[in-house]
Parts: structure tokens; sequence; C-alpha cells
């Protein structure tokens, strides 16, 4: 089978990511397709049956190639000026391991699994303390734990004015770009002094027209190529008096953090085989069986006058699969159902004190 050139490998992560947005809806958030991207790789290389399918299908690879293409990824964001990265494999003790599956591991990434005070310590560590807290608990029927960490930070080459609306000119109308999708999107980059730059997108499916805009999927008509009279979401050219040509950009600063269930969308990461934990879906990574039982992503994203800073912390656990199965008793079942108003006291256990007490609801 031909090798997949790591462009492709770029172009899938980026559709994962479109992929996402549209289905993340029309609220705030951030999120991080190269973030789950890679995990999703090595793991379909590591599994059979409909869940190497599944993942692989989400991937938009083929599962022979996952392993490789996951680790190329985080290793094209760790050689990134602006842009770091980093795999964690935490295994609970007395889970066996194949050596093959080990020793293709990048050295150091595998670890016991201790608590997780450590896995929030890997977090801060890998993201510049952006986001200080790994993104799932650990259950204690969870046996394995694979994660990645991304980190950006930028600064402008040119400064926005401070204030809570940021504005700039400039005279390099080519910043700005109106993208040809059967509703026009206006693109403007936002250039940071190293190899991070942000694609601010406005308009209908603004971010899916933005992502494929990248690989020259949609046309782009420059800002120096816009005639009198051009409107587009946000934009619009005019005459006017003035020494030279000049593009002004005004935006609010913003700061998000989201947190995603990555099972809440298990089909679209191609996860759903991959949680059936009645057998195992993972035969080259364990001869015991094991399944996906959770998955999460916490990502932050700021954008200020002076630059961008972002991390993203992304996390997948596993349990044994086909485990005992408790017989069902019978058992006596009592529901207690409050509805506002109702109180509320909170007791300090020991010496029996009311610390707080109070009503919800009138």
């Amino acid at each position: 089978m031909s090798h997949v050139l790591p462009d492709a490998h770029v172009a899938a992560a980026n559709d994962l990511t479109a992929r996402w947005c549209s289905a993340a809806g029309s609220g705030e958030f951030v999120l991080s397709g190269a973030g789950l991207w890679p995990l999703l790789a090595l793991l379909a290389s590591s599994a059979d049956g409909l869940a190497r399918e599944e993942l692989a299908a989400a991937c938009g690879i083929s599962a022979e190639t996952g392993r490789e293409a996951a680790l190329e990824v985080l290793e094209l964001l760790s050689r990134g000026g602006a842009t770091s990265a980093a795999l964690g494999v935490w295994v609970r003790a007395g889970l066996p391991l194949h050596d093959e599956w080990v020793a293709a591991l990048p050295p150091g990434v595998l670890e016991q699994l201790a608590g997780q005070a450590r896995l929030d310590e890997w977090a801060a560590e890998h993201t510049r303390g952006m986001i200080e807290r790994f993104p799932l608990q650990v259950r204690p029927s969870d046996v394995m734990v694979l994660a990645t960490a991304l980190a950006a930070k930028t600064e402008w080459v040119d400064a926005f004015g401070e204030g809570k609306v940021l504005n700039r000119s400039t005279s390099d109308l080519d910043d700005v770009a109106v993208l040809d999708s059967p509703s026009p999107v206006t693109r403007m980059i936002v250039r940071g002094r190293d190899d991070l730059d942000v694609h601010l997108v406005q308009g209908v499916d603004a971010l899916g027209v933005g992502i494929t805009a990248l690989a020259g999927g949609v046309a782009a008509r420059a800002g120096s190529e816009l005639t009198d009279g051009t409107r587009a979401p946000g934009l619009k050219v005019r005459a006017g008096t003035a020494d030279a040509d000049s593009l002004r950009v005004s935006l609010p600063p913003f700061t998000i953090r989201s947190s995603h269930d990555l099972s809440r969308h298990a089909e679209l990461f191609g996860l759903a085989a991959a949680m059936d934990d009645s057998h195992g879906h993972f035969p080259a990574i364990s001869p015991e069986p094991l399944a996906i039982s959770q998955g999460a992503q916490d990502v932050y994203a700021q954008f200020s006058a002076t630059g961008f800073e972002a991390a993203a912390v992304t996390a997948l656990a596993m349990r044994l699969a086909g485990a005992f199965i408790p017989k069902l008793k019978r058992v006596k079942i009592i529901e207690a159902k409050f509805e506002p108003p109702f109180g509320f006291i909170a007791v300090h256990r020991p010496s029996g004190l009311v610390v707080v007490a109070g009503q919800v609801g009138a």
C-alpha cells in the first residue's frame, strides 16, 4: 500500500475539524480537531473489526497508516515556532501491553496510571499553564488513558489598538479576501510574528468554507482585486480621499474556554463501535479486551490586541470489555423529587455545625 503524504494527513485532520465545527452548532465554542485526530488515527491502526473501519473513516485515512500519521501530525506541531504538541499514554498496573505497540511510541510517552494529580500536572506542563486540569476524571474501571496536548502562542506582526473594540489600519489590502462559496465569506488573516496566523471568517458556514479554502478548495478574491461597491459579510469597499489605500479592521477581543464530551459525537469521531464494551476492539495494544469508556477535550483560546494564544488537551480512556456483569436482585427503590421552593443546609459533620443554609426558588 502506498504511503500517505503528510499533506494528506493535514487535510484529513482539517476535514475532521470542519465536520466537528458543523456539528457544534451556532453557540460560542472553541475546539481542536488537531488534538483529537492523532488519537483516532493511532487507535485506528490498533483496532479490529467495525471499530477499525469506523475510526479509519472518521480520520479519512487507511488504518494501516494510522500510527505513522498520528505521530507525523504531532511532530509537525512540535517543530513549529509558535506551536508545541505532546502525546501521553498512562496504563494501570497489571495491564499487559504488546511489546511491538509499546516500541512504536515515542520515548518517554508511556507512564503508569498513578492518579488525577499527575494527569493535571501533565496537562499544565504541556499547555504552558493555559489548561491546568486534565479534561476527564479517571474512573476506577479505566485501565488506560491516551491524550494529546497542544499549545500555540504568537504576537501580531502589527498590533491592534487596545480597547473594548480592537482596531487596526494597514495598507496591505490582501490581508482580507472574499471567499466565493455559494454565500460569500469574508476572511481576514491576522499574521503572527512566527509560524502562526489567525484567520477571522464571517458568513454562512464560515468555518467550513474557511477551512476548505486553506487547501485551495474555494476561490478567493483578494482585497486588492475588490472593486468599489463590493459587499460581503461585515465588509464593504468604497472610494475615498486619503494618502493611500487602507484596510481598516475592527473586532472585539475574546477569551473562550470550551469542554467537549466526545461521546456526544461518537459517530462523527468513529467511536461508536469502539465504545461497545461487550467485547474488545484493540488487539494490537493488549491481549486483554479493551473498549473506549469516555473521551473529553478542554480548549482555551484568547485573541488580544498584541497576539493570540490557545491550548487543547484531548483524552480518551479505556476499560476492560466483556467484564463480569452482576446478577440483578430484588431491591427497594425510593424516589425523592425536590422542586422549588426547597431549602438546603450544609453541615460540618464532626460538630454538627451548620455552615450555610438557604432556600432554592421562591
